[in-house]
């Protein structure tokens, strides 16, 4: 029994991971702006992926990402767009079930689970008619709550040590400091490399 746990740690591997996602908000942060738009981003970072089974077809994926969201609204009259981006530093954990014979390099990738959010920054920049107006940083904890949480899930793939997988993330907080509620809303596409034994 205390042999077993150590066997499993042994298959433990470290995964980088990168790729593009399109985020909003479920409801614009000023009441002066219309319905959010969604804007293009991208996250990358490292974790691990444990095997919870001597099989290896059920793992947890802990990953540390540096995600970049954001959205896109426009001013009513609509004459002037209003670009806000968002980093983040999320924590997400998954638990993947994997479906298919190991020994044939290919398996079937089926995902859920939770993360949680800080925010480290952000801006906002105005246009009018193409041209920038203004720029200014997103203020924490003033406009916006820097810290946020919720569920995600996704399908994928895994050829050998690569995995290419489709996720959705649905924030649970209410992130806007304004009184009106506004969650995180995230759709994204990840490239991941598994590197061999880390322990």
């Amino acid at each position: 029994m205390l042999v077993a746990p150590l066997g499993v740690m042994a298959q433990s591997k470290m995964v980088f991971k990168a790729g593009g996602n399109v985020s909003t908000l479920s409801r614009a942060l000023s009441s002066e702006l219309g319905a959010p738009i969604s804007k293009a981003g991208f996250h990358a970072g490292l974790g691990s992926e444990i095997p919870l089974t001597s099989s290896n077809n059920l793992t947890i994926q802990p990953t540390l990402l540096f995600v970049q969201r954001g959205y896109i609204a426009d001013f009513s009259p609509p004459t002037r767009r209003a670009s806000t981006t968002l980093n983040y530093l999320d924590l997400p954990v998954n638990v993947m079930l994997k479906v298919g014979n190991e020994e044939k390099n290919s398996r079937f990738l089926l995902f859920g689970g939770g993360y949680v959010a800080c925010g480290v920054g952000g801006k906002t920049v105005e246009r009018e008619n193409g041209q920038n107006v203004t720029e200014y940083g997103v203020r924490f904890n003033y406009d916006l709550q820097r810290f946020d949480y919720g569920v995600q899930g996704g399908i994928g793939v895994q050829f050998d040590f690569f995995q290419l997988t489709a996720f959705y993330q649905q924030g649970l907080a209410n992130v806007s400091e304004m009184s009106l509620k506004s969650r995180n809303q995230t759709f994204g596409l990840s490239f991941s490399y598994l590197f061999d034994n880390i322990f």
